[in-house]
């Protein structure tokens, strides 16, 4: 498992250093092929990450963002991850970019699915950005790992780019992009904050397992893969 790890003394300089590097392999895909992708985790953690990235000077025009995963909730929900993106980063000349939430009213969580899978059609086969986010339980994305959906989820059972999944509460049904689609990426990244998920980070890094979910993403080939952490 070839990860290069870094870590900072404090979130401030922890989201910094995220957001330069991320806008870094934005501007590489600009630079090359006219257009950048970025897949992004939501929850609390990446706020502060998500106002930087925005400062950063890019042909946002010209990139596409979407997110790892979302709740079924709308997005007057404080549930919604595509509200914290649209909050914190889609600012200023951030908000040129494209954005593809994964939320449409259907109804039901498998509706959604189907049609945010065609909206996600657009994204190209090989995103250039994917930046997870990991659970005190080793999930990351909604790969629970006592999920119905846990192999569909990590699998290619649907051939589409996202699924239906049954997570855990205060939201329960749940839209993720599936475990191959996020792997087809130039960089993966992990953004963690806490010691106790650094524990759990090494546990996965040490065994991959279902029990861990991180821990078999980021043991899938990819370009290059980072750790961010701070305590």
């Amino acid at each position: 498992m070839d990860l290069t790890l870094h870590t900072f003394w404090d979130a401030p300089q922890l989201d910094q250093a995220l957001a330069c590097f991320v806008a870094s392999r934005l501007r590489e895909a600009l630079q090359a092929r006219g257009s950048a992708s970025l897949a992004l985790s939501g929850g609390k953690t990446p706020a502060g990450f998500f106002r930087r990235l925005a400062a950063e000077k890019l042909d946002w025009s010209n990139v596409l963002v979407t997110l790892v995963d979302e709740r079924w909730v709308d997005e007057d929900s404080p549930y919604s991850n595509a509200r914290t993106v649209r909050a914190n980063l889609l600012q200023g000349e951030a908000a040129k970019a494209r954005f593809i939430p994964l939320f449409k009213p259907a109804s039901s969580c498998a509706e959604t699915a189907l049609l945010v899978a065609q909206d996600l059609a657009e994204l190209p086969q090989t995103l250039d950005v994917v930046v997870l986010g990991m659970g005190e339980d080793g999930h990351t994305a909604s790969f629970f790992p006592d999920s119905p959906q846990l192999q569909a989820a990590l699998g290619d059972a649907t051939n589409r780019a996202c699924i239906a999944v049954e997570g855990k509460a205060p939201v329960i049904e749940r839209i993720t992009l599936t475990a191959p689609r996020l792997a087809a990426c130039r960089s993966m990244l992990l953004h963690i904050t806490g010691e106790s998920k650094w524990g759990v980070l090494g546990q996965a890094v040490a065994q991959p397992s279902h029990e861990l979910p991180i821990g078999l993403m980021l043991n899938t080939p990819c370009e290059s893969k980072h750790v961010f952490w701070t305590r």
